[in-house]
């Protein structure tokens, strides 16, 4: 595995290659070399292919409206809608994303909202039902995304003319997970232009003062040297438990070595742990991978001793630890702790307070030092878009391709470096090690199946279990490998049924 150090280099050089050159269209032919070294300069200065959006230059669909609908909640609010320049890097930046949409293929976005995700299923399912021509695209959160997918409520984008979503403006690792059977029917994706993508994503924040006062080796070298793991969390935390309300006993007011909490905080373990539940064979369709019980035990107990550490605060379920809530950076930023599980979301809510302190960023730890890479979980709520299957006529399926092709383009282009560089990167990270940091958790984001779907509840049921003294995942385990190898089977056939 490459170093943050190294990943970081690769990406500068990747950028200073690519944005000059990179148009939406045919790319710009370079010039004939004339010399050895502008030979040399034209190798050294080469377009991705990957990043380059391939759509006709001549497209124009005389300003006709493109009607979406999307989910007003937390962190997901303002991906799709601005309040117009002049009121903040990302509204200016959704507003030129937006625009430059509208001025490629002369179409006018429109949009409405729905309160829940819920309330969202229910209008999708209820208007390709109902034949509702009216709503072209739908945005909708992961985990309620899958259910109408399944039922026929989205076009398969594989099938569509102008979508290409093996570019890598649109999410790779979302699409492996959405990707189904032999002919590679994909019925939702996911881009920058899900701001959800980042700020739902999980990671540890810490106080660097406080690790340096207690001569802990530097964490971001611990990191860049594979060893942060559940162990070494542990080892950090577990007795760093100071009674400062004078109680005696543990409380809220205290101090401690971690501080988490007991609903989505306990998603990320999985994933980041590398356990995938459910796999794909070599024709596309899932099943349950048993292989991982093993590991799934492991990572079960050492989460356990984690969240039953002394040194460990947790906030019990909802509403303390969910998403739009913030009692655990909260708490945190007050400097009640040396660390914490949270998103970027609640960073991003919490910087001006953080920015009293002295922090860092690290990934979720590993299972064990063996395992391959750092895995970087984003919550089930990210948005996912997809087109409705109501819409028969096919030169407006190719239209709609088109837009959806073009806003995971310019969102890549110009809202994906606003947030990073601007909202993100350079008011979150206060040293280069968080940036290098940074890059290596974006390039290893990591969705699964049993996660984004609540397939067979497993999600639930972790968040029981994992914070318990005894978490006897192996007897559940046995019980999900039935369970969830009936639901695939299911799900398997409706989607082969699938013709759109």
């Amino acid at each position: 595995m490459k170093s943050p150090k190294q990943k970081l280099l690769a990406l500068a050089l990747a950028a200073l290659m690519l944005f000059p050159l990179v148009a939406c269209g045919t790319p710009t032919e370079e010039p004939v070399a004339t010399s050895a070294s502008t030979e040399a300069a034209s190798e050294a200065v080469t377009v991705d292919q990957n990043y380059v959006c391939d759509l006709p230059d001549d497209l124009n669909y005389g300003d006709e409206e493109i009607n979406i609908m999307y989910v007003k909640v937390a962190g997901r609010d303002d991906e799709l809608i601005s309040e117009g320049l002049g009121h903040g890097t990302i509204s200016d930046a959704v507003y030129e994303r937006n625009l430059a949409v509208e001025t490629q293929l002369g179409v006018k976005l429109c949009f409405t909202d729905q309160t829940t995700d819920a309330l969202a299923q229910t209008a999708i399912q209820k208007a390709v039902n109902g034949g509702d021509r009216t709503l072209d695209i739908f945005v909708i959160g992961t985990y309620c995304a899958l259910t109408p997918a399944i039922s026929g409520c989205y076009l398969n984008l594989n099938a569509l003319e102008n979508v290409d979503t093996s570019k890598h403006y649109w999410s790779q690792d979302y699409n492996d997970m959405m990707t189904f059977t032999s002919e590679n029917k994909q019925f939702l994706a996911t881009s920058p232009a899900a701001l959800s993508l980042f700020r739902l994503t999980y990671l540890t924040i810490f106080n660097r003062q406080l690790l340096q006062d207690r001569r802990v080796p530097d964490l971001y070298e611990t990191v860049e040297n594979g060893e942060w793991t559940l162990d070494y969390q542990y080892s950090l935390v577990a007795d760093e438990w100071v009674d400062t309300d004078g109680d005696g006993k543990e409380s809220k007011d205290d101090f401690y070595g971690f501080i988490t909490g007991t609903c989505i905080s306990v998603d990320a373990y999985c994933v980041a742990s590398d356990i995938h539940l459910v796999t794909r064979d070599e024709t596309g369709y899932m099943s349950y991978n048993g292989d991982k019980l093993e590991d799934l035990v492991s990572m079960a107990e050492k989460v356990s001793a984690l969240y039953n550490a002394q040194g460990t605060y947790t906030f019990k379920g909802q509403p303390e630890d969910d998403i739009g809530l913030h009692y655990i950076i909260e708490k945190f930023s007050e400097g009640k702790g040396i660390m914490a599980t949270t998103q970027f979301l609640s960073v991003e809510t919490y910087i001006e307070a953080l920015a009293e302190m002295t922090y860092g960023i690290v990934p979720m730890p590993k299972l064990t030092k063996e395992q391959a890479e750092y895995q970087t979980y984003v919550q089930d709520q990210v948005s996912a878009f997809g087109i409705s299957a109501a819409i028969g006529d096919e030169d407006r399926q190719s239209m709609l391709g088109a837009v959806m092709e073009s806003l995971a383009y310019n969102s890549y282009k110009i809202v994906r470096p606003a947030y990073y560089d601007s909202a993100l990167s350079l008011r979150f990270m206060q040293d280069p090690q968080s940036r290098d940091i940074l890059d290596t958790m974006f390039e290893t984001i990591a969705f699964d199946y049993v996660y984004a779907t609540g397939l067979g509840d497993v999600r639930g049921t972790m968040r029981t279990l994992l914070p318990g003294k005894n978490p006897a995942v192996a007897s559940r385990a046995r019980g999900w490998e039935k369970t969830i190898t009936r639901l695939l089977e299911r799900e398997n056939q409706s989607i082969e049924k699938l013709e759109n």
